[in-house]
């Protein structure tokens, strides 16, 4: 019985999703007609499916121990790279989307090199990025709305499978990978070792720098798919729309250190923070409250996930600190063994 219950989730684990849970109640008693129905579910999904890969993109490189500001306008230069590619010069779909894929992996190299390589503060530098790459975004527009998309791109993106719109469906796939690579690879355990102590890894001989620049370039990807996913789904680009974009995927990825695995930055929780967001915003706006309140309401739960985030990992830090302790007076040296330092090496012999 003890092995089964110790399987189970803590409360602290299924706090979050149990506040989706009461939201979902409350919006439903409060606006029963309107919130829950397939179609307000559906257009929510739909209209977080780019959101949610940028999440995934924040998610590796925050578990990394790295920023990427970049992700949003990244995303935005893919997304008109393709539509102009497809529409104004009537490009394959499947070159076009090569092409988008390369820029967002190329943004996420040139992130890596002035980060790791450089060894410049990750926050300032893609703060720099983002901005250089929104100038490129309306450089290659010419500073206008690229609209009226048609073909293939839109056609295969609005395609259901089971009543879900296949850019939905994309994003979910792409979570998938995500977890199996955070937690069944060397990789996605490194990840979180090296953001948990970078001196310590290095001091082990880990291979810090690469793993780094893969968290990036996997971060440029994910950027590339979800520009694909935006203007496939919305049918137009619109550089200046990238900032609105920037603070959701931070929002849900350090909630989502609330959930699932406490204290970690990992891709369940994102996703179940993410649609937390979602319910909150979508119950609101039903509800006749005026459309900056969603900006009020990701602020004010950022602020509460960093809190709550640097609460727990004070508190992991003290239990690790107690648990060493309470080893070291279980376990104390034993008496015939006795260090010698001897040129610079420790050795030990029984006296």
């Amino acid at each position: 019985m003890r092995k089964l219950l110790t399987g189970l989730p803590s409360p602290g684990q299924l706090a979050l999703p149990l506040v989706g849970v009461i939201l979902i109640v409350v919006f439903t008693i409060l606006a029963p007609s309107e919130f829950l129905t397939t179609g307000n579910f559906v257009a929510m999904f739909v209209s977080s499916a780019p959101t949610l890969v940028l999440a995934l993109a924040v998610t590796t490189t925050l578990r990394s121990g790295d920023f990427d500001l970049s992700v949003s306008s990244n995303m935005i230069v893919c997304a008109a790279a393709v539509a102009l590619l497809v529409q104004a010069h009537h490009w394959p779909l499947g070159s076009a989307l090569a092409v988008g894929l390369s820029v967002g992996l190329g943004i996420g190299l040139v992130n890596s090199i002035i980060v790791v390589l450089w060894n410049l503060d990750g926050f300032i530098s893609t703060l720099g990025s983002m901005t250089a790459v929104v100038g490129l975004g309306y450089a290659i527009t010419g500073g206008n709305v690229v609209y009226g998309l048609t073909g293939p791109l839109v056609s295969i993106e609005r395609s259901k499978l089971f009543g879900i719109p296949l850019a939905v469906v994309y994003g979910w796939i792409l979570a998938i990978i995500l977890i199996y690579v955070f937690e069944r690879t060397a990789v996605g355990r490194l990840w979180l070792f090296i953001g948990g102590n970078r001196d310590a890894a290095l001091l082990l001989g880990l291979p810090v720098r690469r793993l780094r620049i893969i968290a990036y370039l996997v971060g440029g990807l994910l950027s590339g798919v979800a520009g694909i996913i935006l203007a496939g789904s919305l049918g137009s680009v619109d550089v200046s729309s990238s900032g609105q974009y920037l603070l959701q995927p931070f929002v849900a990825a350090f909630l989502g250190t609330a959930a699932i695995k406490i204290g970690r930055f990992n891709i369940l929780g994102t996703i179940v923070a993410l649609y937390v967001l979602a319910i909150g915003e979508s119950g609101l706006v039903l509800l006749g409250a005026p459309v900056w309140i969603s900006n009020v309401f990701d602020g004010l739960t950022l602020i509460v996930a960093l809190a709550f985030s640097a609460v727990v990992q004070r508190r992991l830090f003290a239990a690790a600190k107690f648990h060493w302790l309470l080893t070291v007076l279980r376990h104390p040296v034993k008496p015939g063994v006795s260090e010698l330092v001897r040129d610079g090496s420790v050795t030990a012999s029984r006296q």
